[in-house]
């Protein structure tokens, strides 16, 4: 696979570099540790996050602001004219292959685009493939990674062993899997439900055909699944009444004309008792019908259990009104508000365990009440035993007041997202009563037609019950078809459903171990390298063997200590002191980055240090350039380093740019100004100068020619080993243009007195009096007292020529090449 070094990046207008037309362009060595320093403000953090931007489309920092703070207004530098920001990087590829260079450009509008000047035919595809874990690594990553619970910390180090896809395919099958998410989006309850009520409903209407059927023929019946035969025996009977003989002429049963059928027996007949005969008989159907079974039982049992799965889980949170409170205080952990992760916004104590992930928990919980409120309404207004309930309250025989319906209230709840579990205890003691009235009804009303019946001719009573029974026998057999059609159907979605779950159940299983075998792999891997690295980085300190464990059923990773003073497998977070935490987070990921095969070839890692004391920064350093740096293996990674330390800057001078190592210091004025470094060279900063002067920008060009004449003075000292002052070795905030000019004065003082200074006359005698004069009397009077009248842009031009002739004086002509002149090596005669 293709991997890429970093090898140059540059910036204008983002953030706090603001560099209009002249972008801060820093580049990068892929066999060398390269190191960047800055003091606070000079635009580190800018560089950090120009590359997260670049790569991941934005700033985390910024992200994490509330939607009115605008967080992406802060993205472009604000004083840049264009209101512009332009990112170029420009990658290597490892296999040799042409650099790649890719332009991130956010507009004043607030678009970004991303182009290739190379000609790179997907640059997007390029910065998607950076995206790893282990690229850009700050201070708040390390920490984050021991501060984790178990779970976050085991996706991360996936994340950071390049199985971030895993294991997010893993938590999609998971969530897939998960028994309330199947609950709630299949809707097995439901559907389950319905299915009992297809059953119910076919089974009822089989008894009534049967019970039509053996009315109207007087034959017994255990089936009717000779429905052809059924039809013919009832069309036949039908026929045989003759006062229906030309009603039924050419028809059948399921043609069966009931209005005509009606109206032929009323001709001959007491049509006012036949009638009130009639009425009775679809009244005692209509009542009749209206049964509460067992079924109807299990039903409200699955209601009442649904609530109180509602109610335990609602008494576990507290009362609804604190969602708010807790949503509130989730708002603000991590941001600049409260950053603290380990103290209460509200109560301002301190937590044993991080906040946010509680709280978090917490309004999960709250959804998961909700969920089930949700699901609760979806059954009532799909339960049968409802639906019984309203049909027998609205039944005109029993006569049940409007007031008194139960289940109309119980289905208004429903219909507004909540139901008391009161309600359906209400609901199952008014079926039983209700029940009672209806059997009671129906023996009345039996009563009543058998006393109308003998008051009629035997034929006109025998023709009446035929033809409601022959209705009975036609509607039943065609509900009988709708249940079962439905009853089809509701079986054949839960058939799917059995189907999924039983698919998803394995894949759950067979890609959860799957994942643990290949992660475990992952991390066998690199225990040596991490095992081996932390004694390194925490040299002179006891080996406390940090060890990585993963669970065998869930992406948890427990961090332990195999031995601590003695003592095995003990928490790692519980223990350690916040340098040791880092010094095991550091070895990780180090060790992590250097083993990984993913398209980035290289880490930045800014101010990884901030709680290491002196010794184990340097113990740090050292293992990058020995160990992990490509160039010391061949495996190795490229190392990019941001710090605002003092100390490591030393550090960062005493190496240098040798062979191994490649340092670069910021200076400018952000937001403003323009910032540069110090690897762009001198040149470039008086070309810009010299330009801006040109132009008539004074208030522009002048700090340009004090960091000029800083950087030269700067380049004599370093470049002829000058003897300089404690403050100037050890406080660079001490350093003045007056400190440089005193310190090389002195030098050449001392070594001419001692008869050992390397210049020749005429270089001694300009040192001391003709340019150093010039640019004392011009330049460093304005600078350091701020007395003087204002610069002009001639003025400025005429330093920049002093500032030049000055540092002549330190060079000669090179002896390999007359046409060439040099630096001394030193200012003595050695």
């Amino acid at each position: 696979m293709r991997r890429y070094f970093l090898t140059q990046i540059a910036i204008e207008g983002f953030r706090g570099i603001n560099n209009n037309g002249d972008p801060l362009t820093l580049s990068f060595k892929p066999e060398c540790v390269n190191s960047i320093y800055a003091n606070n403000g000079v635009g580190k953090t800018s560089i950090f996050e120009a590359l997260q931007f670049a790569i991941h489309g934005g700033i985390p920092r910024l992200a994490a602001l509330q939607d009115a703070e605008q967080g992406d207004s802060y993205i472009v530098n604000r004083f840049h004219p264009a209101k512009t920001a332009t990112i170029d990087l420009k990658l290597s590829p490892d296999d040799g292959s042409a650099d790649v260079t890719i332009r991130i450009v956010r507009d004043a509008n607030g678009n970004r685009a991303v182009t290739s000047p190379s000609g790179h035919a997907t640059p997007v595809d390029v910065l998607h493939a950076l995206r790893e874990d282990f690229v850009l690594v700050d201070y708040k990553t390390f920490a984050g990674f021991i501060d984790n619970s178990a779970l976050l910390r085991g996706r991360s180090f996936s994340a950071l062993i390049g199985l971030s896809q895993y294991s997010n395919l893993r938590q999609a099958i998971e969530g897939a899997n998960n028994t309330a998410t199947l609950r709630n989006d299949l809707g097995i309850k439901v559907l389950s439900a319905n299915i009992g009520e297809h059953k119910a409903s076919v089974a009822k209407t089989e008894r009534k055909i049967i019970e039509a059927y053996t009315d109207l023929t007087g034959q017994t019946l255990d089936q009717i699944d000779d429905r052809a035969t059924l039809e013919s025996t009832v069309t036949q009977v039908l026929t045989d009444i003759g006062v229906l003989e030309a009603v039924m002429a050419g028809k059948t049963v399921k043609d069966f004309d009931h209005k005509a059928a009606v109206a032929a027996l009323e001709e001959g007949s007491d049509s006012s008792n036949r009638l009130k005969l009639q009425k009775m008989q679809q009244d005692r159907e209509a009542v009749r019908e209206l049964t509460f079974s067992e079924e109807h039982v299990g039903q409200l049992d699955a209601l009442e259990a649904t609530a109180k799965e509602r109610d335990y889980a609602l008494a576990k949170i507290g009362h609804a009104d604190l969602l708010s409170l807790l949503k509130s205080a989730a708002t603000v952990i991590g941001t600049p508000a409260w950053p603290a992760d380990d103290s209460c916004p509200i109560c301002d104590l301190p937590q044993e365990l991080p906040l946010k992930a509680r709280l978090d928990e917490k309004i999960a919980a709250y959804d998961a009440v909700k969920e089930l409120d949700a699901e609760l309404a979806k059954l009532c207004l799909d339960c049968p035993a409802v639906a019984l309930l309203s049909k027998l309250e609205s039944a005109a025989a029993l006569g049940v007041p409007a007031e008194e319906h139960v289940a109309a209230v119980l289905l208004k709840g429903a219909k507004a997202g909540s139901v008391k579990t009161a309600e359906i205890g209400q609901v199952k003691a008014r079926l039983e009563t209700l029940t009672k009235a209806r059997d009671e009804k129906v023996t009345a009303l039996e009563s009543e037609i058998v006393k109308l019946e003998k008051s009629l001719p035997p034929s006109v009573a025998a023709a009446a019950r035929a033809i409601e029974n022959a209705k009975k026998f036609r509607d039943e057999f065609a509900g009988f078809d709708n249940a079962t059609a439905k009853l089809a159907a509701a079986e054949a979605s839960m058939a799917k459903i059995d189907r999924w779950l039983a698919f998803i159940g394995k894949a759950d299983k067979i890609f959860a171990g799957a994942e643990t075998k290949l992660s475990t792999e992952r991390l066998k891997d690199i225990e040596t390298a991490y095992k081996g690295l932390f004694p390194l980085i925490m040299r002179g300190a006891p080996d406390l063997k940090p060890h990585l464990a993963r669970a065998a059923k869930s992406e948890n990773i427990d961090l332990t200590l195999s031995d601590f003073h003695g003592e095995v497998n003990v928490n790692a977070r519980a223990v350690l002191s916040e340098s040791y935490r880092n010094a095991v987070a550091a070895s990780i990921f180090l060790s992590a980055a250097v083993k990984h095969s993913r398209p980035p070839r290289f880490m930045v890692l800014d101010d990884i240090t901030s709680s290491f004391d002196g010794g184990h920064q340097f113990n740090l350093m050292e293992v990058l350039v020995k160990e992990l740096r490509y160039g010391a293996r061949p495996d190795g990674v490229q190392f990019i380093l941001l710090s605002h330390d003092s100390a490591l800057e030393k550090f960062f001078d005493r190496l240098g740019n040798t062979k191994d190592w490649h340092h670069q210091k910021l200076q400018g004025m952000p937001p403003t100004g323009a910032v540069q470094s110090s690897a762009q060279g001198a040149d470039r900063l008086k070309q810009r100068a010299t330009a801006l002067l040109n132009q008539g920008s004074v208030d522009l060009a002048g700090p340009l020619v004090r960091q000029y004449l800083e950087y030269k003075l700067g380049y004599i000292i370093a470049r002829l080993q000058i003897p300089v002052p404690p403050d100037y070795a050890t406080r660079p905030d001490n350093r003045t243009l007056s400190t440089y000019f005193d310190a090389i004065s002195r030098a050449v003082d001392l070594y001419e007195k001692a008869g050992e200074c390397v210049l020749d006359a005429a270089q001694k005698t300009a040192v001391k009096q003709t340019h150093a004069t010039s640019i004392i009397a011009n330049c460093i009077a304005h600078y350091e007292t701020s007395v003087g009248q204002p610069f002009t842009a001639h003025m400025l031009l005429g330093v920049l020529q002093d500032i030049d002739q000055y540092a002549e004086n330190f060079r000669q002509v090179d002896p390999a090449d007359a046409g060439q002149r040099i630096y001394y090596r030193r200012l003595d005669k050695k």
